[in-house]
């Protein structure tokens, strides 16, 4: 399925890749700021054969792997007590993957009973803000090399990229992510840029020229 706004070429690789990962038992970190769109990404995955387990992020532990068995039609109850069972039963499905959406509301306590699922092959795919990888990376770098980390952009700025052939995608991205999501701030320094490299009499701006203007930022 797909709808007007996976339409842009980004999306589209990047729903290939997520069912590449997915179907190899590998697991994927969607991320993005409010607003690119990641929950409605995550909605448009459907690989065939496999059930999509949505896992709410605010559970505890006990609750997350109960709630996955729950989804598919097992008994279970949310204690201690049977935590290490769930945890057994999980890791050895081969029927579905587990989506987490919010992942950066995630008890920093899941993470290593999520490490475990992730290494047993069973596909989970993260989306959250940039500060899970943050968190990841000081936290739990072992979880995070075992992710494939996707970045989301606004639909308004994949438009960007398109429209302005002069400017490398690197480029905006990098400027994207200096300006922390402000939109007005972006179209500005990309505007700014276009004209330095009018008057070097250049053909594209490139990544170098646009970390000249991202320096200048001030701190946020």
């Amino acid at each position: 399925m797909k709808e007007d706004f996976i339409s842009d070429k980004r999306r589209v690789s990047y729903l290939a890749a997520t069912y590449n990962r997915i179907y190899r038992g590998q697991s994927v970190l969607i991320e993005g700021d409010f607003g690119a769109g990641k929950t409605r990404f995550l909605k448009l995955l459907r690989p065939k054969k496999l059930h999509a387990v949505w896992v709410e992020s605010l559970f505890n532990i006990h609750e997350t792997l109960a709630s996955i068995l729950k989804e598919l039609n097992y008994e279970a109850t949310a204690t201690y007590r049977r935590t290490p069972q769930y945890l057994k039963t999980i890791c050895n499905l081969s029927n579905c993957f587990i989506i987490i959406d919010e992942a950066n509301d995630l008890d920093t306590r899941v993470w290593p009973y999520l490490k475990r699922i992730i290494d047993a092959g069973v596909p989970v795919v993260f989306a959250g803000l940039p500060k899970v990888r943050t968190y990841l990376s000081r936290n739990h770098p072992d979880i995070l090399s075992r992710l494939k980390t996707l970045i989301l952009y606004p639909i308004e700025v994949e438009d960007f990229i398109e429209k302005y052939k002069d400017i490398q995608q690197e480029a905006i991205e990098q400027i994207y992510m200096a300006v922390k999501g402000d939109m007005r701030k972006f179209k500005e320094i990309c505007t700014d840029c276009r004209d330095r490299a009018n008057e070097l009499n250049h053909q594209f701006v490139d990544i170098n020229l646009a970390l000249e203007f991202i320096a200048d930022l001030p701190p946020q």
